[in-house]
This record gives C-alpha cells, sequence and structure tokens, in this order.
C-alpha cells in the first residue's frame, strides 16, 4: 500500500510540473524555432527587390567564408576566458581578504557588490564619459596631472577595455558565491590546520580553497554564461570597433540586423551562437565534473 502511495505521489509530482514545462518551451523553444526557419531565408530588408525565399544552407556558408566572424568568434572566446579567470581569481582574494571580522567589514562587502546590481548601459556609459573620456573623463584630468598624453582605451585598447569592465562588473557575483563558501567553513577545521602548522598560503591552498571548490565550480559556470551574453557593455562603448576588433557574438547578431538589415543571416548568426553557448557551457560543466571526480 505504502508503495502504491509512493508510485502516486512520484506521478503526482511529475504532473504538476507540466505547466511550467509548457510555459518555459512556448517562450524559449518556439522562438528558436522560428530564427531557426529564418536563418534558412533570403530576406534582407533594404532589398524589397529580393523576395524573401527559402536559400538552404547559404546564410551559414557566407558567414563561415567570411573573416570578420573568425575575428568575433576569437574575441568571445578572449573576452570569455580572461574574464571568468580573473573574476575568479579576484573573488577569490577578495573573500580571503575580507572573510575576517574587522571594523567595517560589511560596509565593504556591501561596496564590492554594488557594481553587480548596476545595469549594463549604465556601467558602459558611466566608465566611457566620466572615467575613460581621454576629453573631459577622469582619465584626462589624471593624465594632465601626471604630464603625459591621455590615453584613448576605447579606440586603440577597445578589447582590454570590454574586458576589464566585464571583470569590473562581474567580479562581485563571483564574490558573492566564493564568500559564502569561505563563509561556511568550519572553524574548527580552520583551528585543526593552525595546530598542524598550516600557514597562510598553505592553509589557501590545501585547506580553504579544497573545501569551496564546489562554490568555485558553481560561480565559474554561472558567470561563464552570463558573460557569454553580455552585450549592453559592447553596444554603448566601443559598438565592436574599431571594426570588429572589439565585437562578440551578441553583439555581432546585432549589428547583423540591425546594420546589414539582413534577417537571414543574423538569425544564422544567432542560431550559430546557441549552438557554441551549448558546447562550451556543456563542456565546461563536464570538466568541472571530471575534476571533483578526480
Amino acid at each position: 500500500m505504502a508503495y502504491r502511495n509512493n508510485i502516486k505521489k512520484a506521478d503526482y509530482s511529475r504532473f504538476i510540473t507540466y505547466p511550467a514545462i509548457i510555459v518555459v518551451a512556448l517562450i524559449t523553444q518556439i522562438p528558436f524555432v522560428i530564427t531557426i526557419v529564418f536563418s534558412f531565408l533570403r530576406w534582407n530588408v533594404k532589398r524589397p527587390d529580393l523576395k524573401i525565399g527559402f536559400i538552404g544552407f547559404e546564410n551559414y556558408v557566407r558567414i563561415f567564408t567570411t573573416p570578420d566572424f573568425y575575428r568575433v568568434l576569437l574575441n568571445t572566446g578572449v573576452i570569455i576566458t580572461a574574464s571568468v579567470a580573473l573574476c575568479t581569481v579576484l573573488a577569490i582574494l577578495l573573500g580571503i581578504l575580507f572573510s575576517r571580522h574587522f571594523t567595517g567589514v560589511y560596509l565593504i562587502r556591501t561596496l564590492i557588490v554594488l557594481p553587480y546590481f548596476v545595469m549594463d548601459s549604465v556601467v558602459g556609459i558611466v566608465w566611457k564619459t566620466l572615467i575613460l573620456n581621454p576629453s573631459f573623463g577622469f582619465n584626462y584630468y589624471i593624465s594632465r596631472m601626471l604630464g603625459i598624453v591621455p590615453l584613448d582605451f576605447l579606440g586603440n585598447y577597445s578589447l582590454i577595455t570590454v574586458i576589464m569592465l566585464i571583470v569590473w562588473q562581474w567580479t562581485p557575483f563571483f564574490f558573492m558565491i566564493i564568500m559564502a563558501g569561505l563563509q561556511s567553513i568550519s572553524e574548527e577545521v580552520v583551528e585543526s590546520a593552525r595546530m598542524d602548522g598550516a600557514g597562510g598560503l598553505r592553509m589557501l591552498l590545501q585547506i580553504k580553497i579544497p573545501l569551496i571548490r564546489g562554490h568555485i565550480n558553481v560561480a565559474m559556470t554561472l558567470g561563464l554564461i552570463n558573460i557569454l551574453k553580455v552585450f549592453g557593455l559592447v553596444y554603448v562603448t566601443t559598438q565592436g570597433g574599431p571594426g570588429v576588433s572589439s565585437s562578440n557574438l551578441p553583439y555581432h547578431v546585432y549589428r547583423t540586423i540591425f546594420f546589414d538589415w539582413n534577417v537571414g543571416r543574423a538569425a544564422a548568426v544567432a542560431v550559430i551562437t546557441v549552438v557554441i553557448t551549448i558546447i562550451i557551457t556543456q563542456n565546461f560543466f563536464g570538466h568541472l565534473r571530471k575534476k571533483e571526480v578526480l
């Protein structure tokens, strides 16, 4: 009797999840299917004389034979790798530093977390106009005080600047997760390690980091997914330029649809972006799971 009741409860629990599954499918999968259909069409808004029609894989062929696409793909890889690595390292260092108790630590933690709650576009505008502008921003006044020529960060170092802004905004997200892991470490474990003669560096590398590896993996996985889809920062700061030197895949989709007005090719880029995102996240998550097993 108890076994039958358990089966009924399991069936009921599955049944009540169906509405959520249906809603998620309607919101996410139907638009994606429509995007896939559009990717096989010739549809250029600027050329009404060219009627909308099926052209097979021609959009995909044109994308993979365009040098700019490979530069955008490389930029995306560099942005993801550098940003996730820097955010993780900085978050661990900040977590170790501010996991101690001293006067004002809670205020400092709050200030560290604040950039995460600022919109991408606002971050980009503030840094572009008030800080990095070589004509009237902090960049100009500091360079003038030092007697040097202001650096054009957004022109000459556009990709590095985009990475710097992403790290500035997303390190707090990593910090919150890693900080939670550090605070969950038992004081008894720390005291035992100290009694065994563990110094600061050994305590960090052999005790604390292994104990919060799960938190670090979660932070890196979620951070990777979010950094993959960064758009607002690129849009309001460099607009992917000069040329495509700081463009990533999400901005490339926008540029293709709203600069070239090529709906079919933009849809193809979007499909490729989704496929690449799935491949990267699945492989990254699988790699982290293997490391956990080892």
